[in-house]
């Protein structure tokens, strides 16, 4: 796991003492004395706060007069330091520096630093008394934390008001728990719902003993023996106070049980240290980071992806923890961890009448799904709780830009259909119940089919989503004309979608796929493009080879001296 930013920036007139104060509090920590460069970020060791997977850069400032620093922007938390000594310094904490940070709206928890009271003297006790009463009611109006620099130096009160500073941002509660009514939140649950997916390789909804041993291993690098699983077990149960998880193994339920009780007793970092190993960041979303990968392939030239055997395979058992078939209920649990909005297919958008869905059409919603956009597919994939690499979870099918590889369509999985009609609004209250695209199987393939309006067609004809599509069906009366080179046949508004849809498979099998002798002709004429450019670059490497073995069999040979 990698370590996090802290960032603690110094910020307060000139002379108020920030530069001395950073070189203290170094030195008392080192025992020697070490020079500071004035403004420089000091990158502060780990054993000072005592947080070793924490990077600590401590920030000086330069602040001219009524002027907040750009270094704000990035603080964690915010050091405001005043002069103890000096009348003025007291004042504008008040007119500009509190005034100022809460007009601009910075968030960031404020330490005041009182600084200089060695400087006053015993004569100045009643003059002190009035500084710590102003300076408390501004901690009572900005709810501010106070620390006061005393003689000597001594920073250890300082050091642990910054620690228990460092723990609120590093391990905020918020996001997991609710103080009122003393439960994990929604968004802890979708989170560790995921995770436990993630950690259960067979798939049968429980961790066994050895899985519970393999994700302290994964997370913390430790090893569980009997007893200290015996102990997890124990907690749980007396967290639901009864033994109903009890020994065998631990369920989804007793997890986050685990979870609730670790943060009641104050191990909240324990949360945390397994949140952000799965790539969870503060607000419980996964970090972007993770989906940035691309595959290589040719969407121009008709190429599409789609869903490789072993990423079916997963999605094959997330559904079979489900029964035989999945319910509208099931299917929103399936999808629970997923923290955005999504714009995967509704189970409503299969060719059923029934309000269930079978193992195949499930696996149909994916293909279709992926086929579109793998990338929102691949992020939803991680989301459901399959941890998969983008290489491993898709595969390239074939171009279409060539008879050569039109001819092997056969091997592909999903089929995309266009139907350009006048009655659109008509087709889809009638035959696809508002919903486009819908989705099918025939002969175990998926067929995707979209409606377009003829002026909606007009304008997307050459975008991306109709570039990969492989049928068009359009009214008689429709003149349509496209640079991309797609098998296209007439749409009768007569009859069923769904018969014309079964017709057109058969097309697709069949010896031409459905293109016109021209359009063959074309993707004949960009193999025979091929095929003469290999054959003149095999010539020409013969034509050389041969030229330079008469060369060195007709150079006269000459000795060597």
């Amino acid at each position: 796991m990698k370590k996090r930013d802290f960032k603690v920036v110094l910020i307060g007139y000139s002379g108020v003492g920030k530069s001395t104060f950073i070189s203290a509090l170094i030195n008392e920590n080192l025992n020697k004395f070490t020079y500071v460069d004035q403004h420089q970020p000091i990158q502060l060791t780990p054993e000072i706060f005592n947080h070793p997977e924490c990077n600590t850069t401590l920030i000086d400032t330069k602040c001219p007069p009524n002027q907040i620093p750009d270094q704000v922007k990035i603080a964690h938390v915010l050091l405001l330091m005043y002069s103890i000594d000096d009348d003025n310094s007291c004042e504008r904490l008040k007119m500009f520096w509190l005034k100022e940070l809460k007009k601009k709206e910075f968030k960031q928890p404020i330490i005041i630093v009182g600084n200089k009271l060695d400087l006053m003297g015993k004569e100045n006790d009643r003059k002190y008394c009035r500084i710590f009463i102003v300076i408390k009611q501004l901690v009572k109006d900005f709810s501010l934390k106070w620390e006061q620099s005393v003689h000597q130096l001594n920073f250890r009160v300082f050091k642990m008001q910054l620690i228990v500073l460092k723990d609120l941002i590093l391990y905020p509660l918020a996001p997991l728990y609710n103080l009122v009514n003393k439960t994990i939140t929604e968004s802890f649950k979708k989170a560790l719902t995921r995770i436990f997916r993630i950690c259960d390789p067979d798939g049968d909804g429980v961790w066994s003993d050895y899985e519970l041993q393999r994700f302290q291993k994964k997370v913390f690098k430790k090893h569980l023996d009997q007893s200290d699983i015996a102990g997890i077990k124990d907690m749980i149960e007396e967290e639901f106070k009864d033994d109903s998880n009890k020994k065998k193994y631990i369920t989804l339920q007793g997890f986050m049980a685990l979870q609730k009780r670790g943060i009641e007793l104050m191990k909240i970092q324990i949360s945390w240290t397994i949140l952000r190993f799965f790539n969870y960041k503060d607000d419980l979303t996964l970090d972007e980071s993770l989906f940035q990968d691309d595959l290589i392939f040719n969407q121009e030239a008709g190429q599409t992806v789609e869903l490789s055997d072993f990423a079916q395979q997963k999605l094959k058992s997330i559904f079979e923890l489900n029964g035989q078939n999945l319910t509208q209920t099931q299917f929103d649990y399936i999808f629970y961890p997923v923290m955005y909005q999504t714009s995967f297919p509704l189970l409503q958008q299969y060719h059923s009448q029934s309000q269930e869905i079978t193992l195949i059409q499930w696996l149909a919603l994916w293909n279709a799904f992926s086929f579109f956009n793998y990338k929102d597919a691949y992020k939803l994939l991680n989301y459901i709780g399959i941890d998969i690499k983008m290489a491993d979870a898709f595969k390239a099918q074939n171009k279409k830009d060539s008879w050569y590889s039109v001819q092997k369509i056969v091997e592909r999985k999903v089929f995309h259909i266009g139907v350009v009609t006048k009655n659109k609004k008509k087709i889809l209250e009638e035959q696809f119940n508002n919903l486009s695209p819908r989705i099918t199987i025939i002969n175990s393939k998926t067929y995707v089919i979209s409606i377009y309006d003829e002026l909606q067609v007009q304008q997307q004809i050459e975008q991306s989503r109709l570039s990969i599509i492989d049928f068009l069906m359009i009214v008689n009366s429709y003149c349509f004309q496209t640079a991309q080179l797609i098998p296209i046949t007439f749409f009768d508004d007569t009859i069923s979608v769904w018969t014309q849809i079964t017709k057109i498979v058969d097309i697709l099998y069949s010896q031409n796929f459905g293109y016109s002798n021209f359009q063959i002709q074309q993707l004949k004429q960009k193999n025979s493009v091929s095929i003469i450019s290999i054959t003149s670059c095999i010539a020409l490497i013969i034509g050389l080879t041969t030229a330079g073995y008469y060369y060195f069999l007709c150079k006269p040979f000459k000795k060597s001296k």
